[in-house]
């Protein structure tokens, strides 16, 4: 690669750095709180047990040891409660999975003709996609770029080193289960030289068939009202249509103001009185301009167009079947293929709608990135989480022996689904945040929207709860 060709992508990722560069003010939330307090250990047994497919006090609900137990023990050790590290970690993580999108860009273009821009531009609209804020800003989802940047180093090993990516390939499915569609991407993209050295693709097979064993019959499935499977035609084309809109750059929260018939709720402009307009006007011209190109260029389509949509097709269907259980997260790898995809559609004998769409493309991404930081769950999640440590430290550096703690609302309650102790509850997982600050997995926490008693000896936090919910 060209030094000149470095520094276009160099300064491409950079820039696409600086968009996400206010993560590293967040702090933990949720299901960080989780993570953190399974992995306070103290021997190596108890490491071990991050990859133990039986499950141990170290196990969470799903396998993905490297991105979540291991992540945040190596952290957790290196910087405490200090957040901004692994944010920081995170983002150049991040970084690395676009390099690793322009370098697959690359080999697709590899003996064949193709316009020089097309791997820039595959980098540029993955990296301003509204879609990475949630892997970027929730440190729990980072198993998602972990999973990307595995994915992407096996298919771009595989045409010449098998037993790297072998490797990878094993890392991928630590990573997330999801990677369990690598074999039947090496497949879509080698198939050539698979079928001249079948062996080749063995390894791969048998990895994957006892990685099938051990995830589902010793380790188990996940419960819950998200992860009931549902293969309704008409559900499971809705659920890729949502896709499809997130890709493009459609916020997550819209989900939630569409009624059947794709009509959208008279709250919507009630809840975004300026923004609703903004979101609508960019996304149909996005929309629009997008399907201009496709009709202009649908003659020129080769196999390697269509590789890439059934790249995107592929690494979603592991989440086509679960309607209860879709999010923007869930697009890491399928990403690549609508950003390569779309990449083409621009850089193949560029037209004026190449310009109009992807001014709108930047336009609504960088938008919905503002929009979506003023509004995601881990922003003010985390920001509650941030106010509770510093009031624990401030007033309970050692946890008080013989007392429990209670938040009780100290308003009227907001309703059923959602009152102000829950909201806490949400935000520190419960008592998952006190574990973690005292290094005691004992600690129960109490909260007045899922109890009415008041447990004794009970420190009532009530004053501070307001504080907490910005």
């Amino acid at each position: 690669m060209s030094i000149k060709k470095n520094w276009v992508i160099s300064i491409l990722i950079f820039g696409v750095f600086l968009i996400y560069l206010p993560a590293l003010a967040n702090y933990f939330s949720g299901d960080d709180w989780f993570h953190l307090r399974i992995s306070q250990i103290s021997s190596i047994q108890e490491f071990i047990n991050f990859f133990s497919f039986t499950h141990t006090a170290q196990s969470a609900a799903f396998y993905r040891p490297l991105p979540t137990q291991v992540f945040f023990f190596v952290f957790q050790k290196l910087f405490g409660l200090n957040a901004w590290p692994y944010f920081l970690f995170v983002l150049i993580c991040f970084g690395y999975s676009l390099y690793l999108v322009y370098k697959f860009a690359q080999q697709q273009l590899e003996n064949k003709a193709g316009s020089k821009y097309f791997a820039p531009m595959a980098v540029l609209i993955y990296g301003i996609s509204v879609s990475n804020f949630t892997r970027i800003y929730f440190l729990s989802a980072f198993q998602e770029i972990s999973l990307v940047i595995f994915s992407l180093l096996c298919l771009i090993s595989f045409p010449k080193n098998k037993t790297k990516a072998a490797i990878f390939f094993i890392l991928a499915l630590m990573s997330k289960e999801t990677a369990v569609v690598l074999p039947i991407l090496l497949v879509l993209f080698y198939s050539k030289k698979i079928y001249k050295n079948i062996i080749s693709i063995v390894p791969i097979g048998l990895i994957l068939l006892v990685y099938l064993y051990l995830r589902f019959m010793v380790f188990g499935g996940v419960e819950g009202d998200s992860y009931i499977w549902n293969f309704s035609p008409i559900k499971v084309a809705n659920t890729l249509m949502w896709y499809i809109l997130w890709s493009y750059g459609a916020p997550e929260l819209l989900v939630d103001y569409v009624s059947s018939g794709l009509r959208l709720v008279p709250k919507f402009f009630t809840d975004y009185p300026i923004w609703w307009k903004l979101i609508t006007s960019l996304l149909l011209g996005t929309l629009a301009t997008s399907g201009m190109l496709f009709a202009k260029k649908i003659k020129n389509i080769n196999l390697s167009q269509v590789k890439y949509i059934l790249l995107f097709l592929i690494a979603i269907l592991p989440v086509l079947f679960l309607p209860s259980h879709k999010f923007t997260l869930e697009l890491g790898l399928p990403l690549v293929g609508f950003s390569l995809a779309i990449a083409w559609l621009i850089t193949n004998k560029p037209t004026v709608f190449s310009y109009i769409f992807l001014g709108f493309y930047i336009s609504l991404n960088l938008s919905m990135n503002y929009l979506t930081y003023t509004r995601h769950y881990s922003i003010n999640r985390g920001k509650i989480s941030r106010e509770i440590i510093t009031y624990l430290s401030a007033n309970y550096q050692e946890y008080p022996k013989g007392k429990n703690f209670e938040f009780i609302n100290d308003s009227g309650n907001y309703g059923d689904d959602w009152g102000q102790s829950k909201q806490i509850s949400q935000s520190i997982s419960s008592s998952d945040l006190f574990r973690v600050f005292y290094k005691n997995p004992d600690i129960k926490v109490y909260y007045q929207d899922y109890s009415d008693e008041i447990p004794k000896n009970a420190i009532l936090i009530n004053l501070s709860t307001k504080q907490f919910l910005h």
